[in-house]
């Protein structure tokens, strides 16, 4: 035993060093699908897979922890955000584990809900905040619900910020820090052996990586409260106070009717689904099926045309601009008392359009199709009761085929149960 003491004293003693990697990648509002072409989610994610490859095949290190905690804006309700926040570190544990094979054993996931902590962090940072100091106050002493001395719901934490300096503070607040709360954050921690000589300082040992994200404040009397100190009520228990702000609807599906065609007696249907953030399809139809036989009137035309949509960069879904191609057949039959024409056409395209929000599940739609238009049509004569076959014509087109101001009402709120997906 002695000559051993005598060789560690000598040689140097292992120990190990703990270090930790942590990174943070975004997500659009209200979403949990992991965009890796939304801000840098891409390059982050695959460099931190790397490192993680290294880390795996390095025998001198060991991985104690990955540890996938989703995060989300004050913006929504409580129930719905925890489980928005929980739905966003599940998908990039996925994408991890797609690319890397690691043991339940060393993973866990965290659905933090609403980023109370780190929105202190930036408020503190940022001395443009409106009301800062109140704002700050509000963060660290208002519980997220505030009860009467009957359990009732009677003020929030966000009802205060939202009331706040005439809502300017919330404005701000939602405009410059609430994109960066939508998150989820990886923190891998592992140790590091290494030999180290008798009173030197170890060489070759990594220092820890700072967070990405806000540090959490310390348990002391300014830090925030919990974000499960206070339970959220059931709806039957809540007063007129208990959500100072309902959450956004997420929908997926919107039905229309083009108001331009609607005008003109042909009446208009459209049905248009979200793929995701910059994908939809849109399927329209119209009919008009008028006739007066003893006149010689007709107003017949059907038309039905399916429609790929892309969507570009926008604050939210279902606003802002779009391009599309589009396809189109049409059968009609019209005549005023002289001459009719009874035929088909087909028609191809491409369409541009803007949307945006009048209510809560209504939008508004405006848009053009430009494009090509085939038509074959047998041209007639009302003669003595009958109608007397004249002529076979063809008309070839290139210009404006579509016009759309379109009334939307959005429906299939996929965060009305489970959250997004």
């Amino acid at each position: 035993m002695l000559i051993l003491f005598q060789m560690i004293g000598c040689c140097g003693c292992l120990c190990a060093q703990s270090a930790v990697d942590s990174v943070r990648v975004y997500f659009r509002r209200g979403y949990s699908v992991l965009d890796l072409s939304f801000r840098d989610n891409r390059q982050t994610l695959d460099a931190f897979v790397g490192r993680l490859d290294s880390l795996l095949a390095d025998t001198s290190r060991h991985i104690v922890s990955l540890c996938v905690e989703g995060n989300a804006s004050p913006d929504g309700t409580l129930g719905a955000n925890r489980r928005l926040s929980g739905n966003r570190a599940k998908r990039v544990l996925e994408y991890i584990r797609l690319r890397v094979a690691l043991p339940d054993s060393l993973v866990c996931v965290v659905a933090g809900g609403i980023d109370w902590d780190g929105l202190a962090e930036r408020i503190a940072a940022d001395p443009r905040v409106p009301a800062r100091e109140r704002a700050l106050d509000i963060l660290r002493h208002t519980p997220v619900w505030v009860f009467d001395d009957s359990g009732r719901i009677v003020d929030s934490r966000k009802k205060q910020l939202m009331d706040l300096d005439g809502g300017r503070t919330y404005r701000y607040l939602l405009e410059h820090f609430f994109p960066g709360l939508r998150n989820a954050s990886l923190r891998l921690s592992y140790t590091v052996a290494s030999v180290v000589q008798p009173e030197e300082k170890p060489v070759g040992v990594p220092e820890p990586e700072p967070e990405s994200g806000p540090a959490v404040p310390s348990s002391g009397t300014d830090s925030l409260p919990s974000r499960e100190a206070v339970p959220e009520p059931s709806s039957g228990s809540a007063s007129g106070h208990a959500e100072p702000e309902e959450r956004e609807p997420l929908h997926r599906l919107a039905l229309k009717t083009n108001l331009l065609y609607d005008a003109v007696l042909m009446p208009s249907l459209e049905v248009e689904y979200r793929i995701d953030d910059r994908w939809s399809v849109n399927l329209e139809g119209e009919v008009a099926w008028w006739s007066k036989k003893d006149r010689h009137k007709y107003y017949q035309i059907a038309t039905i045309g399916p429609e790929g949509r892309y969507w570009f960069r926008t604050r939210k879904p279902w606003h802002g601009h779009y391009v599309g191609a589009f396809v189109g057949g049409s059968w009609y039959d019209l005549e005023n008392g002289g001459r009719g024409y009874k035929g088909e056409l087909v028609m191809t395209g491409l369409s541009y359009g803007y949307m945006f929000p009048i209510g809560r599940s209504l939008s508004l739609e405006t848009g053009i199709g430009i494009g090509f238009l085939h038509t074959s049509y047998e041209e007639y004569l009302p003669v003595d009761g009958h109608y007397v076959y004249q002529q076979t014509s063809q008309t070839n087109y290139f210009g404006p085929v579509k016009l759309r101001l379109s009334l939307a009402w959005r429906l299939w709120d996929r965060n009305r149960k489970g959250g997004a997906r």
